[in-house]
């Protein structure tokens, strides 16, 4: 029948409960498998590496299993084998030397055996499965008990007289928790393997946050840390990411991340300055600004090319004066030509300087430059070493 005995039910005399419906019972408490009433196969997680094989020496034929509690789901029954590994076993994979001429490939595996099932021993045993020497190794055929998972490969090569760790893969079948327990996962296929219950939580190890699963989609809660915004698989309306790189941070509005705000601590801008005199006449003659007043954060300069690497609103400010004062001076500010400006102002008579200003909405990788505009030949000049006019100076506002 399809119900089971509860736990626990019966009497002294005539007590109810089978290991069957113990098993079953068991599995209540652990993290789902494939269906409702199966857990999941897995290693408890614990202190140091549970279920880690690894060579046992550096001159020595044999592997060391690191001990770890886990559950084999029965495959031919119900309920899950709670399994235990109390001390590091060690199993001698040279005992059979490897051939001369050609690899094989060894498993390690952690198997349940049943006698109610037929097999020839109830009992657990983490065991060696020998494969067979071949130009093209494959992982050999397990016998006995088909109540098992893998917990490593190892590749014994032609001729090996020792076991190092570089010929062992871990093939450890991940880790199991109580229900409702963090269940950890290595990435974001393994977390999608799951047979996922609304309100399933995860720990991805690969990206050090939580993900919780409402029924539709595994989803990052809270503010997190990413190294770019696709890792963010499905994003909820208003969820906010720092990027790694650059501090910025980003909303989710439903349909595309947001530039928000920069959390780097830096506010971008530069501050530059001539070095010397720079010639103009009556044609725009783009600026250069050698000398460097602040650090540039979120901008470049480079042969008189200004670049944005920070978006958002820029203000920019660009002062000169001029060696000659009774003839028309400009100051300028454009995109990619003196012929589209952004700012321009200018003074005449006996004035000799003349400034130019303006807000701007800049992508990133957009570009600008700076000019100097005389009705006669002038000079942009430098009065002295710590005279900081003529220069330009960018200051970001915000996303």
């Amino acid at each position: 029948m399809p119900e089971r005995n509860s736990w626990a039910v019966g009497s002294d005399a005539h007590p109810l409960i089978t290991t069957e419906d113990a098993r079953v019972a068991v599995s209540a408490l652990l993290v789902p498998g494939p269906s409702a009433v199966t857990a999941r196969d897995g290693i408890r997680p614990g202190p140091a590496t549970p279920g880690r094989v690894h060579a046992a020496g550096t001159a020595n034929g044999s592997i060391v299993v690191e001990p770890f509690q886990g559950s084999i789901r029965a495959s031919r029954g119900v309920g899950s084998y709670l399994v235990s590994l109390d001390s590091p076993k060690t199993l001698d994979v040279l005992a059979v030397p490897a051939a001369p001429a050609n690899d094989r490939y060894d498993l390690v595996i952690a198997q349940q055996s049943d006698e109610f099932y037929l097999d020839t021993a109830t009992k657990f045993e983490v065991r060696l499965v020998r494969g067979t020497a071949s130009a093209t190794p494959s992982d050999p055929v397990v016998d006995g008990s088909l109540d098992w998972f893998p917990l490593g490969r190892v590749r014994v090569t032609a001729g090996a007289d020792k076991i190092t760790d570089a010929m062992i893969d871990q093939l450890t079948p991940g880790w199991t928790v109580a229900l409702g327990g963090l269940l950890p996962v290595g990435s974001a296929a393994e977390r999608n393997a799951l047979a996922a219950y609304p309100g399933q939580s995860v720990y991805r190890i690969d990206k050090g946050w939580t993900e919780v699963y409402d029924g539709a989609a595994w989803r990052v809660r809270g503010q997190v840390t990413a190294v770019a915004l696709s890792d963010i698989t499905d994003p909820y309306p208003g969820q906010l990411v720092v990027l790694a790189g650059t501090g910025g941070l980003y909303r989710w509005n439903g349909e595309r991340w947001l530039y928000a705000a920069l959390l780097s601590g830096s506010t971008p801008g530069g501050d530059w300055t001539i070095t010397t005199n720079q010639p103009t006449s009556n044609s725009p003659t783009l600026l250069t600004f050698p000398q460097i007043n602040r650090p540039p954060v979120g901008i470049s300069l480079a042969g008189g090319v200004f670049t944005i690497g920070e978006p958002g609103w820029w203000d920019l400010s660009l002062n000169l004066r001029y060696g000659l004062g009774n003839i028309d001076k400009y100051a300028m500010i454009g995109g990619s030509s003196a012929g589209n400006l952004w700012a321009k102002d200018s003074t005449g008579g006996g004035g000799n300087n003349v400034s130019a200003s303006t807000s701007k909405w800049l992508d990133k990788g957009a570009t600008f430059r700076c000019y100097g505009y005389s009705g006669a030949a002038n000079a942009v000049t430098k009065e002295s070493a710590d005279d900081l006019i003529s220069g330009f100076t960018a200051v970001w506002r915000g996303p």
